[in-house]
């Protein structure tokens, strides 16, 4: 049962493998969601019909003000007492002994919640990212000897101690707080504002919201302080010295980035393609159009592309375009050389002797050797800049004999 206005928002969820469509407590009416469809489950949970592999937005009407849960003792409340024997011993006995204690004579469910929240204010409880292992005896550790957890371990510990008292409990995961970015005004929802939580039943009012974190820190549900583990040596040793403020600066705007583009791929459906091909002069488009569009920014992408490649060999230094050619065609006939071989280095190596056979070069190795100093000649040569047009002519019969040059096999 929802009363009061509405709070209206769209959430853009990233792709997670899970089926949770994440909204605010509570929601009545499926999120608007396109291609997808949605169930609630008694727990007021949204499933997708599959997990979110891609990025999805979905529009949500939530109510903060709600009750939920039969007001009523039911028998399936009973499922919410139950308890595995032979686990927590200690935490049994102490709500045993709060049960014989005249003090408590007559406590009803809110009572119970209210003792339990009292010794976690007043008993040296604390709020920690780092309390070690727990073993099997989890709420008796919690209760008894570390008094110390985070949000998981203090809810569990609650919930046990509640059923103990045969109160109705049940543990609950989500987020809890956000962060407003100061470049977009978007809210960001992040792992690190991941939450558990407890409900309770209360005779008369349902399932009611209760988070022993608050009465252990908080600050972890009051100021929203995030998850934050210690960080090592490394970590320490690179962002020690960056200055909180400025990265605070740079996330929020690489998020504002982000999340901008998330808006324009997602916003971007075939009505605004289509109204996109009216403001560029078509009166009446249709998909036929615009598959004609995309195909004329294919071609015209492939042409821009063919220009700059184009472009780009044109603006190589066609002297060192003509000794890659030189290499790549000895390198074919299986004689390598190194990135940086200049032609002498090049022409040396042609004409030495491999092991165990005659000095004597052959007519194809010499014709080699003597282009390639040719060409370092004219590199190196140093023409006036009259003579620009005497080596273009030169680099061409360079080039032309190249074609001709074999390497004997």
């Amino acid at each position: 049962q929802v009363t009061g206005e509405p709070v209206r928002y769209q959430v853009t969820l990233e792709p997670n493998r899970l089926p949770w469509l994440l909204v605010l407590d509570a929601t009545p009416q499926a999120p608007v969601l396109a291609g997808k469809t949605a169930r609630m489950t008694r727990e007021l949970q949204w499933i997708l019909d599959q997990p979110a592999t891609d990025l999805l937005r979905y529009e949500v009407r939530s109510y903060p003000n709600f009750s939920h849960g039969p007001r009523q003792g039911v028998p399936g409340l009973q499922e919410y007492l139950a308890l595995p024997d032979g686990f927590n011993p200690r935490t049994l006995q102490l709500a045993a002994e709060w049960q014989r204690d005249p003090r408590h004579a007559g406590a009803g469910n809110a009572q119970w919640v209210a003792l339990a929240m009292q010794r976690l204010r007043s008993e040296g409880y604390r709020y920690t990212l780092d309390p070690g292992v727990y073993g099997r005896h989890s709420a008796d550790e919690f209760w008894f000897d570390r008094k110390a957890g985070f949000c998981e371990h203090i809810a569990s510990s609650f919930v046990i101690l509640m059923r103990a008292l045969n109160v109705p409990a049940r543990i609950v995961t989500g987020y809890q707080g956000g962060e407003k970015n100061s470049v977009d005004d978007f809210w960001t929802v992040r792992q690190s504002d991941a939450h558990a939580w407890t409900e309770v039943w209360l005779e008369g009012q349902g399932w009611q919201r209760v988070d022993p974190t608050s009465a252990v820190a908080p600050g972890r549900t009051g100021t929203l302080q995030r998850l934050s583990p210690p960080r090592g040596r490394i970590a320490e040793a690179i962002f020690g010295s960056v200055n909180p403020a400025l990265a605070l600066n740079l996330r929020a705007a690489w998020d504002a980035v982000n999340n901008r583009w998330n808006q324009w791929v997602l916003n971007y459906t075939q009505s605004r393609q289509l109204e996109l091909l009216k403001n560029i002069g078509f009166k009446e488009p249709d998909w036929q159009d615009l598959i004609y569009v995309l195909c004329a920014i294919v071609v015209l992408a492939s042409l821009g592309g063919a220009a700059w490649s184009a472009w780009e060999r044109h603006q190589q230094d066609p002297w060192l375009r003509l000794l890659q050619q030189a290499a790549d065609k000895l390198r074919v006939a299986g004689i390598g050389f190194t990135a940086n071989s200049t032609p002498r280095h090049m022409a040396r190596q042609l004409l030495a002797p491999a092991p165990g056979s005659s000095p004597k070069a052959s007519p194809q190795g010499q014709a080699w050797h003597d282009w390639l100093l040719r060409l370092e000649t004219l590199r190196y040569a140093r023409p006036d800049a009259g003579q620009a047009p005497h080596f273009r002519r030169q680099l061409a019969t360079l080039r032309n004999e190249l074609k001709h040059l074999q390497w004997p096999h």
